[in-house]
């Protein structure tokens, strides 16, 4: 409905394309039953109240935020949470969220280099709080994980630390992913010698129209 099929669901914070990537890990239920049994046994048996952020500009990962969170809102309200959406200027929405103001926020990624270290050890490592860690989240274990596969050059020992902890960010929850989505590009039909880069770091020395 939002990505024209240029997506696909994610169970893990990290793409399937890169080095690393735990594809044994299942994913998420969508099981509204269950989430009120989780709510009764939390203490809230009728639910509660949450600012749901609404992202006020398009992004490759998030072409239309305030669509996305309408969805996330319905299915808040079939379990009783009531979710007001907000929004701010993207600046000051970075900011806030980057100081941990949001109840709930819509966010994402574009990799810069293409290694696993940064989306994980980037978004989620307790170094990386008061940086791109918006989420607070902290765990020892898996930061200990992070760092001996920053210092190891074994790239397959490398990958299992990766899907270890990949299975701890599972377990814990601090993020529900959404999808992995596919990038759009137009150009015209005269156009040469252009290579799409992941990172999307574009490089047009070699480009031309015909």
């Amino acid at each position: 409905s939002f990505y024209g099929g240029l997506a696909e669901p994610a169970k893990n914070p990290l793409p399937p394309a890169l080095e690393g990537y735990n594809d044994d890990i299942d994913p998420y239920p969508y099981d509204p039953e269950k989430a009120k049994e989780l709510l009764k046994e939390a203490g809230f048996p009728n639910g509660f109240r949450i600012k749901l952020w609404a992202m006020p500009v398009p992004r490759p990962y998030m072409p239309d935020g305030m669509k996305v969170a309408e969805v996330i809102q319905s299915n808040f309200e079939k379990v009783g949470v009531k979710a007001e959406i907000v929004t701010y200027d993207w600046a000051t929405y970075l900011d806030k969220a980057s100081k941990g103001e949001a109840d709930v926020f819509l966010l994402g990624w574009t990799g810069d280099n293409g290694d696993p270290d940064n989306f994980i050890y980037t978004l989620l490592d307790k170094d990386s709080i008061g940086g791109n860690n918006y989420t607070f989240f902290e765990n020892d274990k898996m930061h200990d994980i992070l760092i001996e596969a920053q210092t190891d050059t074994d790239q397959k020992k490398r990958n299992e630390l990766y899907q270890k902890a990949q299975e701890i960010i599972h377990d814990e929850a601090p993020w529900i992913p959404l999808v992995h989505s596919i990038p759009m590009l137009a150009a015209s039909s005269d156009l040469k010698g252009y290579q799409p880069h992941p990172t999307g770091s574009e490089a047009l020395t070699d480009v031309y129209f015909e």
